[in-house]
């Protein structure tokens, strides 16, 4: 591992919400690294970004979802089959983005940063490469197509999807997407098909809360958004003191005990999490 050395250095807030009662693991979905558009238009590229400007617009707490690079990770997804290996799973465990510990073991922080090794990818299993080959292409680009096609019918790629979802979209918007400002166009979500903004919707959740290097959450705008710090290793929030060999907070970033919710739930959330867990068979502990 090479080390380098540098000077230590609905209403968004409403949709944000509703969207920590989606599956965690739906905000997981492997993403890409960023690039310029390459399967997708400039048309498309830009019809995207305004969706996901809709889905989750700018507001005093930070930019859209568009303007964070949804359309970029959307796009190398898109693309992930064109590297070897696939660009589906960033490898890690570390970024550039924090420093080693201090070598004294005193909590501090060094000036050694780790390369981006989030910036490399996995190599895929068979069992996953076919998955992904079926998710992103669809039967007809798949030796013997998919497994279920002939009780349930071929699968149409994502690609094809987005592509002919976009395509119906910008027939029906009532000016040419090039007539049209950023802002006006953002209307052009309420034009795709539901499975489309079904699938455009999960697609830009994941964008905005996965690694920057996967193309989307530009910056970590994201993740400011929702108040989450992102990767924090090599460094991390603990360190084992050298004299009583116990573990200690690091003195500037304290984990043990209670913190304050820098942007608290209202009652309407509150219950409308308490009622999702009294359906899902749950019981509630505060």
């Amino acid at each position: 591992m090479l080390i380098v050395t540098r000077a230590a250095a609905p209403t968004r807030r409403l949709f944000l919400k509703l969207a920590g009662a989606l599956p965690a693991a739906a905000l997981l979905v492997p993403g890409c690294g960023a690039s310029d558009p390459r399967y997708l238009t400039s048309t498309e590229h830009r019809v995207l970004t305004a969706c996901a400007n809709a889905i989750l617009p700018a507001d005093d707490s930070g930019p859209g979802a568009g303007d964070l690079g949804a359309a970029d990770f959307i796009d190398a997804l898109l693309t992930a089959f064109e590297h070897e290996p696939p660009r589906i799973h960033a490898a890690g465990p570390f970024s550039d983005r924090n420093p080693f510990p201090a070598a004294d073991g005193s909590g501090g922080v060094s000036t050694r940063y780790s390369t981006d090794q989030f910036r490399e990818f996995l190599p895929l299993s068979r069992v996953q490469r076919a998955g992904w080959q079926l998710r992103l292409y669809g039967s007809r680009e798949v030796p013997g197509g998919g497994p279920n096609d002939e009780a349930l019918g071929p699968v149409v790629g994502l690609r094809d999807q987005l592509r002919d979802g976009i395509a119906t979209a910008v027939a029906a918007f009532p000016k040419p997407v090039d007539q049209a400002d950023d802002a006006f166009l953002e209307g052009i979500y309420d034009y795709l098909p539901a499975d489309v903004r079904a699938e455009v919707d999960l697609l830009v959740l994941q964008s905005m809360f996965s690694l920057p290097e996967y193309g989307g959450n530009r910056d970590g705008g994201g993740w400011r958004i929702i108040h989450h710090h992102g990767d924090s290793m090599p460094l991390g929030y603990s360190y084992i003191d050298p004299v009583t060999g116990q573990i200690q907070d690091r003195p500037d970033a304290p984990v043990i005990g209670p913190e304050t919710d820098p942007e608290p739930m209202d009652s309407d959330i509150i219950a409308l999490y308490s009622a999702a867990v009294v359906v899902l068979g749950g019981k509630q502990f505060y």
